[in-house]
């Protein structure tokens, strides 16, 4: 009798691979409950700002050791150009590569840290959500690091940055200093989708499989957690 455990088919994984970051729905988060209520105590406001603006310096960090570290030439052009983009350079075909500081994602998480006065705040973990990731990496588990950092966090912001930025600018933000949340809802929807192709086109057997879709929920709790959570749901789906 052959016991072992058929791989899933693409179809199956991609939506087992959602349905574990959707379990974390960022409705539910107590950041986009505060500000959707316009009612988010400044000090939270903050202390958002700041570990958002740590986490996005990491994040560049965390595409470029995947970048190093990636298993094929393939998979290591996409994060290159995942890695471009954070950095706010692109490829112009008159000038060849252009690179603009002031457009990198921190840069643009920068201007949500001063328009939330929080430049001299030493508050926020520098580690925000990507701890985890981060560790897998080091760990030389780097498919898991992908479907945790890229498609449990990234894919999630491309898919609430929106709502946050509409949020935000009713709570009588700027746009401009709201560049970092409508920047991810266009560029990471695009990273996300890539990330997504990447875990499927290489976890070919069904331990990776699983390992990657527990990866990418994680990914997905942690950053449900680092936006203020929600103890409710967090009880429901531990349940």
């Amino acid at each position: 009798m052959n016991s072992t455990i058929e791989p899933l088919d693409r179809e199956e994984l991609e939506r087992r691979l959602r349905a574990a970051i959707d379990a974390w729905p960022y409705g539910a988060t107590r950041f986009y409950r505060l500000i959707a209520s316009g009612r988010c105590p400044a000090s939270f406001m903050r202390r958002y700002a700041r570990s958002t603006y740590l986490s996005a310096k990491l994040f560049c960090a965390s595409i470029a050791e995947m970048v190093e570290t990636a298993p094929d030439p393939e998979a290591r052009l996409i994060l290159l150009e995942n890695l471009l983009e954070e950095e706010g350079a692109v490829l112009r075909r008159d000038r060849g590569l252009v690179v603009r500081p002031d457009q990198s994602h921190p840069a643009l998480a920068l201007r949500f840290v001063k328009a939330c006065d929080a430049e001299g705040d030493e508050g926020g973990d520098p580690l925000h959500a990507t701890g985890e990731g981060r560790a897998m990496l080091a760990a030389g588990r780097w498919l898991e690091a992908v479907a945790y950092l890229l498609v449990g966090q990234e894919l999630r912001f491309a898919e609430t940055s929106g709502a946050f930025f509409r949020a935000l600018r009713d709570n009588g933000f700027a746009e401009r200093d709201l560049a970092f949340f409508a920047v991810h809802e266009t560029a990471d929807a695009a990273h996300g989708r890539q990330a997504l192709d990447l875990v499927i086109d290489r976890a070919v057997t069904r331990g990776q499989q699983d390992a990657a879709i527990a990866a990418a929920g994680a990914g997905a709790r942690a950053w449900f957690e680092a936006h203020g959570g929600g103890a409710r749901l967090a009880e429901s789906v531990a349940a």
